[in-house]
């Protein structure tokens, strides 16, 4: 038999750890998982010798801005962008126009999905819709449900969020019902209003330098997550406590965890929680923007939260604007977030190459367990033979530099020019295509399929 595809002499993540092994893949999935050197014919052959071939990333977390926000991005540059560091899935968050609250508008978000995508998606669906649309939407095929708490600026002031808690409540008792898992970003209004006050009231310049690293503090996320946690539990709902990044904020989850008295899986977002940027650089003009930080959390405990399983996932953040919406010197009226696909599964790889987790634990949070709590295992996260072959191989020896020339987000700006890395994505394949290939594009858009949870 002539297979379609074989990686040789890799060594290949199984479910008891790295073994050498080859794969050999047949329409679009794994066929053979066998001991290398064995005589195999293949169309295409890939020789991954002295590389890692995990399952294919996911990204639990970005946001492509399509449809209705495409001036910033749009499934297409950023799928291309996701592919570029080896990311073979994506969930798009649902702070777009339409919001995906009504079937009809999930679906809207579905069909550009299946035009433009080069790779694997599922988006995430707003559960702050009409009556009845939880269910259908759920029935549909969304993953989890998503709600922003956070509202008080720009680009959150869309019916995607709200600061009601009761509406969070009711719409927590709703998504109860599906068996899905909800999200929220936590945040309270009063804290993040008392940062422009302080700023204010010191005379400084009201600036996105001056005043970002006031928001999302320990203080304000704890706090707005203890009182989320609460009605997630008394709905009975499946938590997903996304952005646990801040140390109050993981003793909670950790505690939860331990007390055993609900479903909670939770996420820390790379972007905003390790790597943010003060200063964006765009390659059209050569200059920096200023855009200022969060609260800085503490990496140390997050980094310890991954490896004792208190944090479950990692997602991107991917944030992209188009260049003309930075105005760092109106902060409640500005894009702050920027793209980091281009870059992320490389940056990842690098903080294994530091130190901070393993490799096998980067295959748990990037993909395996979250296709666990998100009804995509084992079609998804896993090399086993019958699933998905979706795979991203790494060489962890490369070390090489960020060079911005070349971005593939349609959001021309990069946080991290100049950067000097160690670990580097060499393919990404999407159920037996070859995506990209040592920095070569070779994914078409609409390749990408609509990804719905076995449940």
């Amino acid at each position: 038999m002539i297979y379609d595809l074989l990686i040789k002499n890799g060594l290949v993540y199984t479910e008891n750890g790295f073994h050498e092994l080859d794969i050999a893949t047949s329409g679009e999935k794994i066929a053979l998982l066998l001991e290398k050197g064995q005589d195999i014919e293949a169309k295409k052959v890939i020789d991954a010798t002295g590389q890692y071939v995990l399952p294919g990333m996911i990204d639990w977390h970005c946001h492509l801005r399509d449809p209705g926000l495409t001036q910033k991005e749009d499934f297409e540059t950023g799928t291309r962008a996701a592919a570029a560091s080896g990311i073979t899935m994506v969930c798009p968050q649902p702070n777009t126009k339409p919001v995906p609250s009504s079937l009809d508008a999930y679906m809207e978000q579905v069909r550009e999905g299946q035009k433009k995508s080069l790779i694997d998606f599922n988006p995430i669906a707003s559960p702050l819709g009409e009556s009845g649309s939880v269910e259908e939407l759920a029935n549909a095929g969304t993953a989890w449900f998503k709600i922003f708490q956070k509202v008080a600026t720009y680009p959150y002031n869309t019916s995607a969020g709200t600061l009601d808690t009761h509406e969070i409540y009711e719409a927590f008792k709703a998504v109860a019902k599906t068996g899905r898992y909800c999200s929220v970003h936590p945040f309270d209004k009063y804290f993040f209003d008392a940062g422009v006050e302080k700023v204010k009231a010191q005379n400084l310049p009201f600036n996105l330098m001056n005043v970002r690293h006031l928001w999302y503090t320990d203080e304000e996320m704890t706090g707005a997550a203890y009182q989320l946690s609460y009605y997630a539990k008394k709905a009975g709902l499946k938590w997903y406590a996304m952005h646990c990044w801040m140390p109050g904020y993981i003793d909670l989850v950790r505690m939860l965890k331990a007390k055993g008295e609900m479903e909670i899986v939770s996420s820390f977002e790379y972007m905003p929680a390790i790597d943010a940027a003060d200063h964006i650089y765009c390659p059209e003009t050569g200059k920096y923007l200023d855009v200022g930080h969060d609260a800085r959390p503490d990496k140390d405990k997050i980094w310890e939260a991954i490896m004792d399983g208190t944090i479950d996932m990692i997602g991107s953040d991917h944030a992209p604007h188009a260049v003309d919406e930075y105005h760092p010197d109106d902060p409640l009226h500005t894009g702050a977030g920027y793209g980091v696909l281009d870059w992320y599964g490389n940056m990842l790889l690098n903080e294994v190459n530091e130190g901070h987790f393993t490799l096998e634990k980067l295959v748990k949070v990037t993909s395996e367990n979250g296709a666990k709590a998100f009804g995509l295992y084992p079609r998804k996260g896993a090399n086993i033979v019958g699933t998905d072959a979706d795979f991203t191989i790494c060489d962890m020896n490369k070390v090489w530099e960020i060079d911005s020339k070349v971005i593939h987000s349609k959001s021309k700006v990069s946080p991290y020019h100049g950067k000097r890395l160690k670990g580097k994505v060499t393919h990404t394949i999407v159920r037996g295509s070859v995506i990209m290939e040592n920095d070569e594009m070779l994914g078409v858009p609409g390749f990408g399929k609509y990804i719905v949870p076995e449940v």
